[in-house]
């Protein structure tokens, strides 16, 4: 009977525990906070900064997964694509990405370029395939003239800088008004759907 009890005790505690653990996970800031973090619901808008790579199959399943929320919160969360460039990539998408972004195209073809890249398994990375790209789009002309501009290159170099500042090492990887860092730790699905509790607990 006294043994009984015991293991009784014991189990109990060990069920105590583990739900002491749980909660703990759940509570957890799903964020690295980087910077100064806003207030709790002090911000108008929250300005998501997404570092992604053309050539990443996660930021295509981010980009796909993360559509309904991009359109729920369309006008209170302003998403800024950061497109970077990983050791051997050519830059050519980067360039019409900015180019297309600057005639109010740029999500349009953010999403083409992903899915010539995992749909259609072309190397987005070749120049070739970009001038391509380009001429089916209707900006063969913008893209001809504007590709070499300093201002697109500084574009390039802007996400590059703001990148290592975060110490951004992999994609996707968001930051939050430039002071919560968040990327996917299990399941892209998980990410997702961790994002509106941070947008809610910073929104006024």
């Amino acid at each position: 009977m006294r043994q009984n009890l015991k293991l009784g005790l014991i189990i109990f505690t060990l069920i105590l525990g583990l739900g002491t653990i749980a909660w703990g996970a759940e509570k957890k800031a799903p964020y690295e906070v980087i910077g100064t973090a806003p207030a709790k619901h002090s911000l108008d808008k929250v300005v998501v900064e997404e570092f992604m790579n053309f050539g990443c199959p996660h930021c295509n399943h981010f980009h796909e997964m993360s559509e309904k929320i991009r359109l729920d919160y369309a006008y209170r969360v302003e998403f800024v694509t950061r497109p970077i460039l990983f050791r051997g990539q050519n830059d050519a998408p980067l360039r019409l990405f900015y180019i297309a972004q600057s005639l109010g195209q740029g999500e349009k073809v953010k999403a083409e370029i992903l899915k010539v890249k995992f749909k259609h398994g072309v190397d987005v990375f070749d120049p070739g395939v970009v001038n391509y790209m380009a001429r089916s789009l209707g900006l063969s002309e913008q893209y001809q003239k504007e590709a070499k501009q300093d201002w697109v290159t500084e574009k390039i170099k802007e996400a590059e800088q703001r990148a290592t500042g975060f110490g951004i090492n992999s994609t996707p990887t968001i930051v939050i008004s430039g002071a919560l860092k968040m990327q996917p730790q299990q399941s892209m699905e998980a990410f997702v759907e961790s994002l509106p509790a941070v947008f809610d607990e910073l929104l006024k």
